[in-house]
């Protein structure tokens, strides 16, 4: 396969087939029906990972506005929780991980206009939960794993990015692309840690061997950072790479700050919505700074299907892929490249 080439979308765990496709098998096939006119009320399925919850807000504002008094639940992880539960027109706000008694409740109790999964591929939880809660409608991304419990297939273009896909419902009734980025007020609650410093906020944590990005190669990236502008560096890493940090902190001592106190998302947020951009490699981090309409450099992988499904969406950002599906095989030469001509934008701007 070519760095040009789109892979075929199928990389999921055999067994999660496997047991999806037994289940089919156990289930009556639902018959097809027209989308409704108008929602009253519905059910939602958000993804497991933080960077796809946050690429979902857009959906659920938009859902909000489409159909304004609409009754939104939505059914999520407990690890992904804290970025849904305070929007204020969320009706109930869910975990199906761990199974619990809210969630029991709900199957028991509810019966929805439409049940939306937006995600595309094999689940065996939500293929469970599909066929326990109560809808007139079942919505589905066209997929062959989940079409035989759901009554609409909607299109399942791996060439879009995963903020459009989880739209596809709402391109139904007339909403345009690009959406827009959102993030809930409650993301803007706490400032910068760092006051009164220009910085770039650079993010070193990988989540995956893959990605991660070679201590030389970030020493030599902050390094021309320090050198050639008067910006300094806000560090983000998770416990794998503090080594890295505290080393990083040990040669430039307080032009780059770590530790950073965030906590969490909300913390975070407020560190890099008072950045200059992000430096980033491929994680949720890219979407946070997205969302918040801050510039970005994103690194990633010659996995095509993954950077156009993940890559910012609708916001500025000069984008590197490495000639393999290691990040740490890109140069930090790029990287220097699109740092100075980040710089040089804003500057014009500025002006």
């Amino acid at each position: 396969m070519t760095s040009n080439s789109l892979p075929k979308p199928s990389q999921h765990n055999l067994s999660r087939r496997l047991i999806v496709r037994f289940l089919n098998k156990l289930y009556k096939k639902l018959p097809s029906k027209e989308l409704p006119k108008s929602i009253d009320s519905i059910i939602i399925f958000a993804q497991e990972k933080l960077g796809d919850a946050i690429l979902l807000l857009p959906f659920l504002k938009a859902l909000n506005e489409t159909f304004p008094g609409i009754a939104i639940d939505l059914c999520c992880t407990s690890y992904n929780r804290k970025i849904f539960e305070g929007i204020p027109f969320l009706r109930n706000c869910v975990s199906y991980r761990p199974y619990n008694l809210r969630l029991l409740k709900l199957i028991r109790s509810e019966r929805y206009d439409v049940l939306y999964n937006p995600k595309s591929g094999p689940s065996s939880t939500f293929h469970y939960l599909t066929n326990k809660i109560n809808a007139k409608i079942k919505i589905c991304l066209n997929d062959d794993y989940n079409n035989p419990i759901y009554n609409v297939h909607l299109p399942n273009d791996n060439k879009k990015h995963i903020a459009e896909k989880y739209c596809e419902l709402l391109f139904c009734y007339g909403l345009k692309s690009p959406v827009e980025n959102w993030l809930p007020e409650y993301f803007y609650q706490f400032p910068s840690t760092i006051q009164e410093r220009d910085y770039v906020a650079i993010n070193i944590s990988a989540g995956h061997s893959k990605r991660k990005y070679p201590y030389e190669k970030w020493r030599k990236v902050i390094s021309h950072i320090l050198h050639v502008s008067s910006m300094e560096v806000a560090l983000f890493c998770t416990k794998k790479e503090i080594k890295d940090a505290q080393r990083l902190k040990s040669i430039f001592q307080d032009k780059v700050h770590y530790p950073l106190n965030s906590p969490d998302l909300y913390h975070a947020s407020g560190i890099i919505n008072e950045s200059a951009f992000l430096i980033s490699l491929d994680t949720s981090l890219i979407h946070l700074a997205a969302a918040l309409q801050k510039p970005i450099i994103g690194l990633y992988s010659n996995d095509l299907l993954n950077y156009t499904r993940y890559k910012p969406y609708n916001v500025l950002s000069k984008n590197i892929k490495s000639n393999t599906d290691l990040i740490r095989d890109i140069d930090p030469n790029d990287i220097i490249e699109y740092y100075d001509q980040m710089i040089d934008k804003i500057d014009k701007a500025s002006t």
